[in-house]
């Protein structure tokens, strides 16, 4: 038989490069790996004592689509007391396996072929990569835009306006004039204004403002993968209006069904947890990161989450083959974040030895 028995649709996708620089560095001797984006720390005792007792407790069955009612409720008050959100309800909040999860639920309730998607730039790479598998056109507006700068999209009606905030992969912190001009945007040609802001609690510089707090049509996404390394374990919440949330439960019930009872049941204790001496740690590595290669790269510095986006001499790929050929340097490309070939990211979520090793490796390389 002729073609292949996959969808269309398979073809608009492709293998992340995150991934393989994961299986690069298993086959790199004593590698330098500066390309995972997950915390580096355990995840904290509270949340593991959490999780064993919920297990031998029993709580191992489906919890309702929506989530457990405890697990809603302690969101609705962390959005409140913490985001300065004060129409956050348990109604309004749906939980699900992870911010991939809620992404997959969006995409899937918003997104017809042709609907166009404003993507703030660079971007979290899957953005782009399910936006164009469910057929939508992408159009990047540069992260360090203005109020100005957006005069032009005005004009077009936009499907949906996307952006995690702390940055993934450059760590920038979005202003609130920024944030404002956004909402104005997305209200006024009609968009789904969706705020990824799973690097919350990382943020160095100033306190952390969710543009929810203001815009009540914003689907804000929380979750507890890169604050607590609770990567594996699967656990995110969706926060917006009423008539989203409902569509957004009906598609769960056909595809993620819950999300884990026990994590959620964990979600609960980890939003009680003193995060502080981490959020400390990696700001000094920020720091240490940026005085390291200030003077040999053109460097700025991050705000927020654990990465800094390095802009680099020459071809990414490139240059990446070089640092692992000459340093056992593991570092992401740019290209899968943005639309050239002349950054690559660095993950400062690492231990002080191996952060130290880095960024003698990087001076080496300029």
């Amino acid at each position: 038989m002729k073609g292949t028995m996959f969808s269309e649709k398979m073809l608009r996708i492709d293998s992340s490069p995150i991934r393989k620089a994961f299986e690069l560095a298993r086959t790199v001797e004593n590698p330098i790996n500066l390309s995972i984006g997950q915390p580096h720390f355990p995840c904290p005792t509270p949340i593991v004592e959490a999780i064993c007792k919920a297990t031998r407790d029993g709580f191992t069955a489906y919890t309702l689509t929506a989530g457990i009612p405890a697990f809603r409720e302690a969101m609705a008050q962390k959005y409140i007391e913490s985001n300065s959100i004060k129409y956050a309800h348990p109604d309004r909040i749906l939980a699900t396996s992870g911010i991939s999860s809620a992404l997959f639920l969006l995409f899937n309730a918003i997104l017809d072929p042709g609907d166009e998607c404003l993507v703030i730039s660079p971007y979290f790479l899957m953005y782009p990569a399910m936006i164009r598998f469910y057929g939508g056109q992408i159009t990047p507006c540069p992260e360090t835009f203005s109020e100005k700068d957006l005069e032009p999209f005005r004009k077009k009606k936009w499907k949906l306006i996307i952006y995690s905030n702390p940055s993934n992969p450059t760590g920038r912190v979005l202003s609130k004039i920024q944030l404002r001009a956004l909402a104005q945007l997305a209200d006024e040609t009609g968009a789904y204004l969706i705020s990824d802001e799973i690097y919350e609690l990382f943020t160095y510089d100033e306190p952390f403002f969710s543009i929810g707090s203001e815009y009540e049509k914003t689907i804000t996404l929380t979750g507890f993968s890169k604050t607590y390394n609770m990567t594996g374990l699967r656990l995110a919440t969706i926060l917006a209006e009423p008539n989203v949330i409902q569509q957004l439960t009906t598609l769960q019930q056909y595809t993620v069904v819950c999300a884990p009872s026990i994590t959620q049941v964990a979600g609960i204790t980890a939003l009680e947890v003193d995060m502080s001496s981490y959020i400390k740690d990696y700001k000094e590595k920020r720091d240490f990161v940026f005085d390291s290669l200030k003077e040999q790269y053109q460097v700025e510095k991050s705000g927020g989450a654990f990465y800094f986006f390095l802009r680099i001499k020459g071809n990414d790929e490139e240059f990446l083959a070089r640092a692992v050929r000459e340093e056992k340097l593991i570092l992401v490309p740019g290209f899968i974040f943005c639309e050239d070939h002349s950054h690559v990211r660095i993950s400062f979520a690492t231990d002080w030895d191996n952060l130290k090793r880095g960024m003698k490796a990087l001076r080496s390389l300029a």
